[in-house]
């Protein structure tokens, strides 16, 4: 695993207030101090700052929102999350941040590769939830629809990250420029050749994007996992089946950066997608015939940190931090949003049983449940059926992209899958792999955890043999 990439990185956000001044061109007495926004002490993916912009002249006083970008993955991670707002913000009516100006190089001033973009108004959805009453949480739910619709419907050929198209170097910004009104963001700073070669070389596929758009790298959050070796670009370069993109997330690239000990987990977790993908050969949703139909755009870090509301009518003010941001199958994005995620109510995650809804003991949650899932079918029949069907398959695909044990708890959920039994009317039971309707399960278990055996006993006489190593380096 990795270490921190944050260890080691020097942020200097004087150069950045002074970029501000620069992008907005106004003074540095004019640019208040950089203020935290959100947890400093994980940082996870970025660093967020808010800076305050008082003109000496009437203008009114605005907030700016710097995300320092976790130097991951350079370029591509950036001009991904760039590139989706423009694309989300210009073909919808969601509530996406503007961006003022932006640097993919963190060869730069300031350290660090960066997005200055506009401050949403709102709380998290998560912090303002218990202050809602129920007509309050019925709009919130209206919104999560729409938002779900409207992202569906921007379609493309292939499973990918969004990019900009590249015409030269110069396709920037140029310091010192006053803000303009454009559909597409800013660079602070003209392309290297290099970086230039890279975008061209990993965004050119064609494929069927809405003007100005390409396709390329995938950046979904479990391939950037610095807690994992984080795949190239060209291990992560868009698929065209539902088949390739678990396979990418399961073995963390194409080539695998799995380890050896690590990859036959993965291996069975694709396995079984496989298996249950077959069962739906002529459903438009899921089954090889679904990736005829397109994928669709979706945000893929949507959670309840990420949406941001008006505490005092429930609407939703902001959606943030679309850095995953990409085009996936259907499926695999439409689960629901904090508590309106119902995935680990009715589903195993991980090792965690399903929920079965035991937290909803007030009427009035039953009705709001019934409300969300009635409004999402009448919005969009489809959308409904990726939500309560596509489940099990989410399931999976979280087990695939988790990490190896003992951190990881893929096997467990694979060994739950197999034996859990689903509590049925007039004492009747059923397992999630019936065989009377579903055939045999895709492997032999017993087979499978003598396996699992041997693989623990080869990774502990490694340990060992490294142990000694180090001793052998220690005493020299």
């Amino acid at each position: 695993m990795d270490d921190d990439p944050w260890l080691g990185v020097s942020i200097n956000l004087d150069a950045l207030q002074g970029i501000i001044c620069q992008v907005f061109r106004v003074s540095p007495h004019e640019v208040g101090q950089p203020i935290p926004i959100g947890s400093q002490l994980f940082k996870n993916y970025a660093q967020v700052y808010s800076f305050q912009i008082a003109p000496s002249c009437d203008a009114e006083t605005h907030s700016v929102v710097a995300r320092l970008v976790l130097p991951v993955k350079p370029l591509f991670k950036t001009e991904n999350e760039v590139a989706a707002m423009d694309f989300v913000r210009n073909h919808t009516t969601l509530p996406v941040p503007k961006v003022y100006a932006y640097c993919s190089d963190s060869n730069n001033p300031v350290g660090v590769e960066w997005i200055l973009m506009e401050h949403m108004p709102g709380v998290e959805m998560g912090e303002g939830w218990e202050q809602l009453d129920y007509t309050q949480k019925r709009t919130l739910a209206l919104d999560l629809v729409d938002l779900y619709d409207q992202l569906s419907r921007l379609k493309a050929d292939g499973c990918g990250g969004i990019y900009h198209k590249v015409v030269n170097s110069e396709d920037s910004s140029i310091p010192g420029t006053t803000i303009r009104s454009s559909s597409r963001s800013l660079r602070w700073s003209s392309l290297s050749p290099e970086f230039l070669r890279a975008l061209r070389s990993h965004c050119n596929h064609k494929v069927t994007i809405k003007n100005h758009y390409e396709l390329g790298p995938l950046n979904d959050i479990s391939l950037v996992n610095y807690r994992l070796t984080v795949p190239t670009p060209s291990q992560t370069m868009p698929i065209f089946t539902s088949d390739e993109y678990v396979k990418l997330i399961a073995f963390n690239g194409n080539p695998s950066t799995r380890s050896t000990y690590d990859l036959p987990t993965r291996e069975k977790c694709v396995e079984l997608f496989q298996s249950i993908y077959k069962l739906y050969p002529n459903s438009t949703v899921f089954g090889p015939s679904a990736d005829a139909c397109k994928f669709c755009f979706s945000h893929g870090d949507l959670h309840d940190g990420n949406i941001l509301i008006d505490p005092q009518s429930g609407i939703i003010t902001g959606i943030i931090d679309w850095e995953s941001a990409a085009f996936r199958p259907l499926w695999a994005e439409v689960r629901g949003v904090g508590w309106f995620e119902e995935g680990r109510q009715r589903f195993i995650f991980g090792s965690d049983p399903p929920g079965d809804f035991k937290d909803d003991i007030d009427p009035e949650d039953v009705r709001l449940r019934a409300f969300f899932r009635t409004e999402l079918h009448k919005r969009n029949p489809e959308l409904y059926s990726a939500f309560v069907g596509g489940v099990e398959l989410r399931a999976v695909v979280h087990a695939a992209a988790d990490d190896p044990r003992p951190i990881g708890e893929t096997d467990i959920f694979l060994s739950r899958y197999y034996r859990y039994e689903l509590p049925r009317k007039e004492g009747k039971k059923e397992r999630y792999w019936e065989e009377r309707r579903r055939g045999p399960f895709p492997w032999d278990m017993n087979a499978w955890r003598h396996r699992r055996m041997d693989l623990d006993e080869m990774l502990m006489k490694q340990e060992k043999l490294l142990e000694s190593l180090n001793g052998e380096e220690i005493r020299k």
